[in-house]
């Protein structure tokens, strides 16, 4: 690895570090405020959920990238390839170190509170019938520590490159282009709404929903974020 990538990689990851250690606090404090009540009262039950927060904090921190990051890395002196590498790194790495701790610290919360008092954060209702969990894993029947991580990357994955590349649009295109690159989704999502092509896809994910879905998703991501390059490549300060 490089000089100039290493050095990049611990200019993100620095000054990403003081946030991140702020949103587990925040995440942790709630969890261990979940733990005191479950103690204090024995007959209640618990919700809690992280992987929305995680998800959320991805999703920011891909145009965060783009906005804070990609400028100062330009000024000094790094190459487009090298920030692409770096980038890509950073992105996987961050998404696996947050459903790393997430995972872990609901494992935790479950083993103190006790899994018959989890009711669930996720409800869906079929038929008259409501299911409660609170990770899409318990629902594809893997319920295991390492599948709620590979999902958990996935999903963050996917989010921060969808963000950082809607991010270069806005910052190589500047408000107009990249409003009009978003309008232009909202109208093709309506039209594949009006034509029934698009409700066709979501039913068709549903009624085939497997794991095997977020090794696609994770897949979509990979290549969302090598479509960036396009963009990445004529990026200036």
């Amino acid at each position: 690895m490089s000089k100039q990538l290493r050095g990049s990689l611990y200019y993100l990851f620095a000054n990403l570090r003081h946030s991140l250690i702020i949103f587990w606090i925040i995440l942790a404090s709630l969890l261990l405020v979940t733990i005191v009540s479950a103690i204090l009262i024995p007959d209640s039950v618990i919700s809690f959920s992280l992987w929305g927060p995680i998800y959320a904090f991805a999703a920011v921190i891909g145009y965060w990238v783009v906005k804070n990051a990609l400028p100062f890395l330009i000024k000094l002196g790094s190459t487009r390839k090298n920030l692409y590498v770096s980038v890509g790194l950073y992105a996987i790495g961050l998404s696996l170190l947050n459903a790393v701790i997430a995972n872990t610290l609901s494992s935790i919360v479950t083993l103190f509170i006790g899994k018959e008092r989890d009711v669930g954060s996720i409800i869906l209702t079929d038929d008259g019938s409501t299911m409660t969990f609170n990770h899409v894993g318990e629902f594809l029947g893997e319920n295991t520590w390492l599948m709620r991580v590979f999902i958990d990357t996935s999903i963050s994955f996917f989010l921060l490159a969808a963000m950082f590349i809607i991010g270069l649009i806005f910052y190589r295109f500047g408000i107009v282009g990249g409003f009009s690159f978003l309008g232009a989704l909202v109208l093709l999502f309506i039209l594949g709404l009006s034509k029934g092509w698009l409700l066709d896809f979501f039913i068709s994910i549903f009624n085939n929903f497997s794991f095997a879905f977020f090794y696609q998703l994770l897949l979509t991501g990979i290549v969302i974020y090598l479509l960036s390059f396009l963009l990445l490549r004529r990026i200036t300060i």
